[in-house]
């Protein structure tokens, strides 16, 4: 079986870390299934797999095919082979479109075979993955067949990505650190209401790991301005499996985007979440749809503490009311009742594992439609 998945990256390490997990646990399902995985960034691959070549036009790593989305001509060579042997399933990946050699392929030079392009979609808990998963979708001809396959938070989507290595929820470690991997913001409430936290909750003294990416630079700067330069460590780039340890190993986590919101999300550690920044802060839209699939796992108190914290990060960038002008900090409230969270998060990452794994799901749907 030839499974194509096509991958752009938008968001640094999102789009691709979601993509490389979905494509392993594919192959894993079967090992027969020959994945080519179409990447149009392999350096950032590279940062997130350091098997990842950054020069080539098709590579294999850990069992799947890589392809540069950028070799036009060696791609247009593989896979217009055989009337297109390698591309019967496409999974478009995140709205990133098909790279132009791809296109004239199937709608150009044109396909004996049906071609049949699956549209992975970003995650979202909003009502709309429900009403648009397995909806189809046209296209400029009867042989390439479009249908929406939706990853989410309920029974009615595809699922989260859950390797077998996410089947259970791992045991939280209350003296662990706090992970912090965010975009831009100027983060001086964070820090100052994590300090507030940290030594009010005595012998309870942990350290901040800050992640390596674009808001690394913003939160150092914070972390210098509020004198919390000997309580933080920053972590080098760390490959998936890697990521994922580090992760489990946390007993709060402050994490950003879509693929280690996914993760936050499966660990049952108490976590804030930093959206992509939107225009016209649709993000707040995103956010608010999740905390209300969350909503009925946590007390209206232990809710309180949550909404007005995730709130509060994915505001527009102005800074927040600071001192006497600030009714309370949020995240002095979070760190402060992270133990006391833990549980109400634990509940929430058991009931998604309920949903299944959208790669076996996906396989299964695949398999369904008849389409191999």
């Amino acid at each position: 079986m030839y499974i194509t998945i096509l991958c752009k990256v938008v968001d640094n390490f999102g789009d691709i870390g979601v993509v490389y997990r979905l494509s392993k646990q594919l192959k894993k399902i079967n090992p027969e299934n020959q994945i080519n995985l179409v990447v149009d960034d392999l350096i950032s691959f590279n940062k997130i797999c350091n098997l990842v070549q950054c020069d080539v036009s098709e590579q294999e790593v850990e069992g799947l095919r890589v392809f540069n989305w950028n070799a036009a001509d060696y791609c247009h060579e593989a896979f217009s082979r055989n009337d297109g042997e390698l591309m019967p399933v496409i999974l478009e990946c995140f709205q990133c479109g098909r790279p132009d050699w791809m296109e004239n392929i199937l709608f150009e030079e044109k396909l004996s075979r049906t071609v049949h392009i699956i549209m992975i979609d970003y995650l979202t808990a909003e009502q709309y993955a429900e009403d648009f998963h397995c909806l189809q979708s046209l296209t400029r001809s009867a042989k390439v067949q479009k249908v929406n396959f939706m990853p989410g938070f309920t029974e009615k989507t595809g699922g989260l990505v859950i390797e077998e290595e996410w089947h259970e929820v791992p045991e939280r470690k209350a003296d662990g650190p706090v992970l912090v991997f965010t975009y831009e913001k100027d983060w001086r409430d964070l820090v100052d209401g994590w300090l507030s936290a940290r030594s009010a909750i005595p012998p309870y003294e942990p350290k901040l790991l800050v992640a390596q990416g674009r808001g690394k630079e913003s939160f150092m700067s914070a972390v210098k301005a509020c004198g919390a330069d000997g309580l933080v460590e920053e972590l080098p780039y760390l490959n998936q499996t890697e990521w994922d340890k580090v992760m489990k190993s946390c007993s709060a986590l402050v994490i950003r985007g879509e693929e280690s919101m996914s993760r936050a999300c499966l660990s049952g550690i108490p976590f804030i979440w930093h959206a992509y920044p939107q225009s016209d802060e649709y993000q707040l839209v995103k956010v608010n749809a999740l905390l209300e699939r969350m909503r009925r796992h946590f007390s209206e108190e232990d809710f309180e503490i949550v909404e007005r914290t995730w709130l509060d990060i994915n505001s527009p960038s102005e800074p927040s009311l600071r001192g006497a002008e600030r009714r309370s900090n949020p995240y002095s409230d979070f760190f402060s009742a992270v133990d006391h969270l833990a549980p109400s998060f634990d509940d929430f990452a058991c009931s998604l594992r309920k949903n299944g794994d959208l790669a076996a799901n996906l396989m299964t749907y695949i398999e369904k439609l008849a389409i191999i």
